[in-house]
């Protein structure tokens, strides 16, 4: 009986665990609005995991058609981390709060776990591809950042369900390693 119940505790014990995701760039200061109207800083990311994506107003209406944004699908994979992880989507040209409000609705954003900001983001994701140097001319419409909780990009990458897995196992060593 003691060999069924130390057998797996052995195993877990023994399991290497996956190397901690590299820093690949550190994600620039910024200043937008988010859908309640307030002020949303470069600092309010500051010592949470955060996925983050930057899209377009119509992209996340898209989310009423079946597609919208994979932040939808990673908001219940997070759901038990507390303030750990935060999600983020930057909207493009969506200068009012009230717009925002309802794409937040629209998207199933929940208030407290995903933010959407809006304004000129253009500014902030040519910044993102310098800091990822990325050549100019680049995109990050349709890929999902990871950041740890001092604001360094961990990982970039699409959000294919494989991917979006290896998101879930960095955000695990980095939420442990980093003590959120």
């Amino acid at each position: 009986m003691a060999a069924v119940f130390t057998l797996p505790l052995v195993r877990s014990v023994r399991r290497a665990l996956p190397p901690v995701p590299p820093v690949l760039g550190t994600f620039p200061a910024f200043s937008l609005v988010d859908q309640a109207g307030k002020p949303f800083r470069g600092t309010d990311l500051r010592g949470h995991l955060v996925f983050l994506e930057f899209t377009s107003a119509d992209a996340l209406a898209d989310g009423r058609s079946g597609g919208g944004s994979p932040l939808a699908k990673l908001q219940r994979r997070v759901r038990n981390t507390g303030e750990a992880v935060h999600l983020v989507s930057f909207v493009d040209a969506v200068p009012s709060s009230g717009n925002l409000a309802t794409l937040a609705k629209n998207a199933g954003a929940g208030a407290w776990r995903w933010t959407l900001a809006g304004g000129d983001v253009k500014p902030l994701e040519a910044a993102t591809l310098k800091a990822l140097h990325v050549p100019e001319g680049g995109t990050l419409a349709g890929r999902l950042l990871l950041l740890d909780g001092r604001g360094r990009i961990r990982r970039l990458g699409a959000p294919s369900p494989d991917e979006i897995d290896l998101m879930m196992r960095d955000t695990g060593l980095l939420v442990n390693m980093e003590g959120l």
